[in-house]
């Protein structure tokens, strides 16, 4: 039952932004908000080391938060269950539960964390010849297959980034470019794990990797960032090909939308970034022509005042990142927060590139701080040992904390 001024608060969906939300709102609200998360999965995983799980470093259980555990714990309610739409208008939110029973549930307040939709419909040939390590279980059938590669061309890229236009959100112009590929960074990670990989094998002879892009690769970095990845490259005997916009996988090629083909025998792909096929069945004015929710700077819906959207369902966040997922999820918490009637700082959303590429055969990280995407000055990618050890730490930080990010502003600061 629901107690005299507490506001009821559904967040929809337990990543890097939902988990954000909801513990932080918890936090700051108290007994002020009645909160439920709803989560396709009864579990989370911590993503950025699914390219562990797939090179064998990692176990399935390393990764793993069960939600029905640890979010009771902070006494935040859960629910598993499929989002099927949301009536904005109405302020209903219609899903599926595990047994088939479809159920709508009311709300005061919404946040939206449901995240994009790997688009795999999108490349031809996906279901027998794709891999990835955007999900547990892309990562666990990658591992099989690595396990048992022989030698060849390995092809590592991303599918095109299908962005909205319209409507726009209400932020700076800048704060929002519009970008060929969603994220880039997996696939710079996965380049130099796999190269640790078969050195460690003794296989790196029999292996040649091509790493392809949509656009120019990691365009969302300065261009010396760029300059020195292509330098790292060449030295690895890695090729790099740009403007390859993956239509169909076959068996020992990928070809693109003119087709162009590029060799390969395994292909490992991020595939297309398309709005979330729930907010595409949604109220039509609550997202933009590609399925992504508008906001204004406070994560706020610029057409719902009771609707905030965070992490890659937020159409504000390019590239789509951990680290901007963790932002808007506190700026969302702490706005709604003042909103219940808690005096809190609210944190300013500015967008920042930061990340760690990992390369825990050898030891090494790549750690990268860039704005100048969003005109700033700050570019930072710096390999070394250190940074290996904080993607460790920060992957502990994670399971110990069951996905609370109450530390991030310390942690990206490192």
């Amino acid at each position: 039952m629901k107690m005299i001024n507490m506001s009821k608060v559904l967040v929809l969906g337990a990543r890097f932004g939902g988990l954000t939300s909801a513990y932080t709102l918890k936090r700051l609200a108290g007994s002020k908000a009645e909160i439920k998360v709803i989560n396709s999965s009864r579990f989370s995983y911590f993503r950025p080391a699914l390219p562990h799980v797939a090179t064998g470093v990692l176990d399935e259980e390393d990764v793993r938060v069960d939600l029905a555990s640890a979010l009771p714990e902070k006494k935040i309610n859960f629910q598993q269950g499929i989002v099927e739409k949301i009536d904005a208008s109405s302020g209903l939110v219609y899903y599926t539960k595990p047994d088939g029973t479809r159920t709508e549930e009311d709300y005061d307040y919404l946040i939206i964390a449901l995240g994009a939709h790997l688009g795999t419909d999108l490349v031809k040939g996906w279901d027998k010849y794709g891999y990835s390590v955007c999900e547990i279980d892309y990562a666990l059938k990658l591992r099989d297959r690595l396990s048992n590669f022989k030698g060849g061309t390995i092809a590592i890229g991303s599918g095109p980034f299908y962005q909205g236009k319209n409507p726009k959100p209400k932020v700076p112009e800048s704060y929002v470019p519009m970008a060929d590929a969603a994220c880039e960074g997996p696939i710079f990670e996965m380049s130099l794990m796999l190269t640790g990989y078969f050195k460690k094998k003794g296989m790196l002879n029999k292996v040649k990797l091509v790493v392809f892009s949509p656009g120019e690769y990691l365009s969302d970095l300065s261009t010396t960032s760029r300059k020195i990845v292509r330098e790292m490259y060449k030295q690895m005997g890695i090729e790099l090909i740009d403007n390859f916009r993956i239509k169909e996988i076959r068996e020992n090629e990928i070809i693109d939308e003119t087709g162009k083909t590029i060799k390969a025998d395994m292909t490992i792909l991020i595939p297309p970034y398309t709005g979330n096929p729930a907010l595409k069945n949604s109220t039509p004015d609550l997202i933009d022509d590609s399925g992504f929710v508008p906001t204004d700077l406070n994560m706020v819906s610029i057409k719902y005042e009771n609707v905030y959207a965070v992490g890659d369902a937020n159409a504000i966040t390019v590239p789509k990142l951990g680290y901007l997922a963790v932002k808007t999820g506190n700026v969302a918490a702490q706005h709604l927060a003042t909103r219940l009637g808690v005096q809190v700082k609210i944190d300013q959303y500015y967008p920042t590139i930061v990340c760690v590429a990992d390369n825990p055969f050898e030891g090494f990280g790549v750690a990268v701080k860039d704005n100048t995407w969003y005109g700033g000055n700050i570019s930072i990618a710096d390999p070394s040992p250190l940074n290996h050890i904080k993607k460790e730490l920060f992957h502990k930080y994670f399971m110990w904390t069951k996905g609370d990010m109450a530390l991030e502003k310390f942690l990206a600061s490192w």
